[in-house]
């Protein structure tokens, strides 16, 4: 396979068994598994999207605790919050973190783990299996799912942009009845590693069915999500598949839609799926 430069994009990592920098693990809440490192900085949690964690309940104040590293030591700081920090069921304004102590902010629960505790590398895998595509390593419908939702309240709350890029692989039903389903597999895997090293970092890259995909744009106008979009179509076009001596021709089709409003979710969605099919009927290979 063959394509120039690429820039990697942050996606979900198995952690070595022992060898973990100390972490977050969200153990209640809306993202159950996820993992915040502690060894880049300060980590803020709050409702504030500026926020290292963000927790969307009014249960929640905008900036509500924060952990930072004093010496050797791990430390979690209420910010003044509406409702108070927790840890294991106390209420505090400031406390040094043992391994194993529970972090509670709202109904949301954060779990603290030392470099090297082992629960980590579990927790990191359940997050893996239940919300990263087995066969691509792409996110899966359930985190799009998820994530979608969150998408559109945070644009809310924050009155900026959101676009939604949906796209799938021309005449992929071809190359499964031509070559195989294996060739057809590697397709499909081929192109998720394609489609990762050109999106930016910001964005939710999933597949939501068999060829289709999805890309959620947060603070993103029309004009960038196009030249997004284009960036992918013209990685793949340029991209030489090759399966057991075969060379694959593989070209994308592409509908992209901006946020209307207040639009909810499913509507955008329509939208954007709907100029997917007309980018197909088009001619296919494009954008629109």
């Amino acid at each position: 396979m063959k394509l120039g430069k690429r820039t990697a994009i942050a996606m979900p990592s198995e952690r070595p068994a022992g060898a973990g920098a100390p972490c977050l693990v969200q153990i209640a809440g809306d993202d159950l598994g996820t993992q915040s490192d502690l060894d880049k900085g300060e980590v803020d949690i709050g409702r504030d999207e500026s926020c290292t964690i963000t927790v969307n309940s009014d249960l929640v104040s905008r900036q509500h605790a924060s952990v930072q590293k004093l010496g050797s030591a791990y430390i979690v700081a209420d910010l003044g919050s509406t409702n108070g920090t927790f840890v294991n069921g106390d209420k505090i304004t400031h406390k040094k973190l043992d391994d194993g102590d529970q972090i509670r902010v709202g109904k949301t629960v954060l779990k603290f783990m030392a470099s090297g505790n082992l629960e980590a590398e579990y927790h990191q895998k359940i997050f893996t299996m239940v919300s990263v595509d087995a066969l691509t390593g792409a996110y899966n419908k359930r985190y799009f799912d998820d994530n979608f939702g969150k998408a559109i309240a945070r644009a809310d709350a924050t009155q900026t942009s959101l676009c939604l890029i949906i796209f799938d692989i021309d005449h992929f039903k071809k190359i499964n009845d031509t070559h195989g389903h294996p060739a057809g597999d590697y397709v499909l895997k081929e192109l998720v590693d394609v489609v990762k090293a050109v999106v930016r970092k910001q964005d939710t890259f999933c597949r939501v069915g068999g060829e289709e995909f999805t890309v959620l744009l947060p603070e993103t106008d029309a004009k960038t999500a196009f030249t997004c979009a284009e960036f992918i179509r013209g990685a793949v076009e340029v991209t030489t598949f090759s399966f057991e001596g075969t060379v694959i021709p593989v070209t994308c089709s592409l509908g992209v839609a901006l946020r209307a409003g207040a639009e909810p979710h499913d509507a955008l969605y329509k939208r954007a799926d709907q100029a997917m099919y007309k980018a197909k009927s088009s001619g296919r290979n494009q954008v629109c």
